[in-house]
Formats: C-alpha cells, sequence, structure tokens
C-alpha cells in the first residue's frame, strides 16, 4: 500500500505546478521510504530498531534567514523518525548533525550536469575508475577529475590534496608527482592521478582489470565519489540526498506560501530556474533511486 500511495503522489506530481509539486515529491519519497524500512533486515525483529517511524526527523527554518541555499537542514536527536530509518536500512549517515540546502543539492548529479558553474559546495566527481588492475600488482594510478582545477595551472599537490579532502572514498590516497615533485596532470582536462596502494581500496572487479575505489557510490547507474555531508566523514546516500532537499521544498511550500512564492519568482529569484529544474528531475530521478535500493533489498532478502 505504502508503493502504491507513492507511485500515485508521483504520478500527480508529474500533472502539476511547481507551486505544489515538492508536496507530492516529498510525500511519495517518504511512502516509498516506508516500504524500504519495512522490508529491511536491519530493521524490525532481531535488530535494535522497529521498523515503524514517528516524525520527519529533520528541520528546515522556513524563514531562510540566510537564503534558501545557505540555510541548514538540521537532524533530529533520536533514531525513531523515518529520516533515520531509512538511513539505517540503505546504510546512510545520521551524523551530519546540518547540511546546507545547498551542500545537498550539489550532491544531485542531474543538477552539477545542469549547472556546471564553480561554487563553494563540493560536487560529486564522476567516472572515477581503475583500469588495468592485474593480478596484485600494486600501487596503481587512478585519473580523478579535480572540481575546478585545469590542466597547466601552477598547483601544487598539497592544494589538490584539499580540493580531495572531502572525498571519504580519496581520503587515504596520495597525489601522484613527477620526479621534479610537480602534479601529475592527465591529457583530460581537469584531471589529475592519484596513487592506490593496495587491493583493500578497491571493490567490484569486473573480471577484467577494471574495478572501482571503496566509498565510491552509485547514481542512477554511474559511479560517483561524492564529498562528506556536515559533521560526517561519510557522504549521504543519493536517496537521502533527495530525501533532504524535497524535505525543505515541500516545508517551505506548505508553510511559507509567500517565501516560496518569491523563491519560485523567475523575475526575481536567482536560484529559481534551479529550484525548477529540481522539481522536473525529481520526477524522474527519485523513482529510478527507489527501485535500485527496493531491488537491492529484495537481493540481500533472496
Amino acid at each position: 500500500m505504502a508503493l502504491e500511495q507513492a507511485q500515485q503522489q508521483f504520478a500527480a506530481a508529474e500533472r502539476i505546478g511547481y507551486e505544489s509539486r515538492p508536496l507530492n515529491l516529498f510525500y511519495g519519497l517518504s511512502q516509498a521510504g516506508r516500504a524500504i524500512a519495512a522490508g529491511s533486515q536491519l530493521l524490525g525483529r532481531r535488530t535494535d530498531h522497529q521498523w515503524q517511524a514517528n516524525g520527519h526527523g529533520l528541520k528546515y527554518d522556513i524563514r531562510v534567514p540566510n537564503g534558501v541555499l545557505a540555510t541548514p537542514i538540521r537532524q533530529d536527536p533520536g533514531t525513531r523518525d523515518l529520516f533515520s530509518r531509512v538511513s539505517i536500512a540503505i546504510d546512510s549517515p545520521l551524523d551530519f548533525n546540518a547540511i546546507d540546502f545547498g551542500a545537498a543539492m550539489n550532491q544531485l548529479v542531474d543538477y552539477t550536469m545542469a549547472f556546471q558553474e564553480p561554487n563553494e559546495y563540493a560536487r560529486p566527481i564522476m567516472d572515477a575508475h581503475v583500469y588495468n588492475v592485474q593480478g596484485d600488482v600494486f600501487p596503481v594510478e587512478l585519473e580523478i577529475r579535480v572540481p575546478g582545477l585545469t590542466n597547466g595551472r601552477d598547483t601544487t599537490a598539497q592544494e589538490v590534496r584539499a580540493i580531495l579532502a572531502p572525498y571519504p572514498a580519496l581520503r587515504d590516497l596520495e597525489v601522484a608527482v613527477d620526479e621534479r615533485g610537480s602534479v601529475r596532470w592527465s591529457h583530460n582536462e581537469g584531471c589529475c592521478f592519484v596513487i592506490v596502494p593496495s587491493a583493500d581500496q578497491l571493490k567490484s572487479r569486473d573480471g577484467h582489470g577494471g574495478a572501482e575505489l571503496e566509498g565510491a557510490d552509485y547514481y542512477r547507474g554511474t559511479t560517483v565519489l561524492l564529498p562528506r555531508a556536515g559533521d560526517s566523514a561519510r557522504a549521504l546516500r543519493p536517496l537521502m540526498s533527495w530525501w533532504s532537499v524535497l524535505y525543505a521544498l515541500s516545508m517551505l511550500a506548505r508553510y511559507a506560501p509567500s517565501k516560496w512564492t518569491e523563491t519560485l519568482s523567475l523575475a526575481d529569484s536567482h536560484i529559481a530556474s534551479r529550484i525548477e529544474f529540481l522539481l522536473d528531475s525529481a520526477i524522474d530521478a527519485v523513482p529510478e533511486l527507489l527501485w535500485e535500493e527496493l531491488s537491492r533489498l529484495s537481493g540481500h532478502r533472496g
């Protein structure tokens, strides 16, 4: 029944305007989240957590005193709420404390591919694969696109490490340098190499010499390296980044209609087109992520 309700909410969201769409999207997501919680072996009997939930588990100041992007989405204490239940079920961290709306939005690959200009928030790193992994021949090199940098720029290895520091999957890897100590840039624009010292840092070998870093996640079938969230040492799982974003937008739409009107005004709001893009993207992205998580749960159970 929860999944049927979610399906109807997503179907309704596709047919209505931006003024009300966050409500259908968020409540569709939360109802599907109840199905994930109910199906997880990490919740319920023989665990420390019941699958039933009380409350949202998040707070967002609808006065947006710092603007929509810089206003934080905060965690409630405890783990009895739905956000916490679903996070436990899909292994997403619960110790981030607070994350700016803009930071959560910039963890969404759909958004960062459409709006590519640099900003103050760390963004997903795409196409991070280790090729030609043969046996136990280590160390090996991994090509990484360094956000905000271009080839040939006079950049030290220390500066590159600082840029890559927010990414848990890259935290323990050294930047490759040449004999002069300069960063080794790839022929691909904005990419340098990092050193993978052992097989312990790799997973998902495909039998053809390819592998991915431990700590990599998957977003709609694509491997991504995500930045850590708030105070956590880990990144939010993509579904929970969407959860945070849609929760905040639904609170604005429901409880602060005048502020929501300002936010959607293409004439007055510099983020209006971005919010519209998010609300369009969610119609396809969120059900796909839900399907992936439900399929994973089904596989574990089988």
